[in-house]
């Protein structure tokens, strides 16, 4: 659980500073959470649909879903019940603090897209918590 962790740390300090989720960090993860899990759960597969979603929809960039789906993907199949729970609350908590970060900056709270990979860690430290 620590290297997920790590990983996601190092990608979001990226993110924040360039802006950019490189593929060659993303993609490798997800094909081997892919081959190791597959065919995986319907948990699992739902959040798979609503980040998708999310992307289409332009409310996340596509290096932020590849990061969460290599993620979700690489975790063990024993959070599977947990998976959307965890996800909700991520986005939720992350969601108040960017919208209350905006705020106390007198920035848009909406329309401004910003770095999103650091979302990720509420969610790795609420997984390991309850592993």
């Amino acid at each position: 659980m620590i290297l997920p962790f790590l990983l996601a740390v190092t990608v979001s300090l990226y993110d924040l500073r360039t802006r950019r989720i490189p593929n060659w960090c993303t993609l490798p993860l997800l094909l081997a959470g892919l081959i190791a899990h597959w065919p995986g759960h319907l948990d699992l597969w739902l959040a798979t649909w609503i980040l998708l979603f999310a992307w289409t929809g332009e409310g996340m960039g596509g290096g932020d879903v590849k990061l969460w789906l290599a993620l979700l993907w690489m975790l063990p199949a024993e959070f599977s019940s947990y998976l959307l729970v965890f996800l909700f609350t991520s986005f939720l908590g992350t969601g108040l603090l960017q919208i209350i970060w905006r705020t106390v900056r007198k920035r848009p709270a909406t329309g401004d897209l910003a770095p999103a990979a650091w979302r990720t860690l509420p969610f790795l430290l609420l997984c390991w918590h309850v592993h």
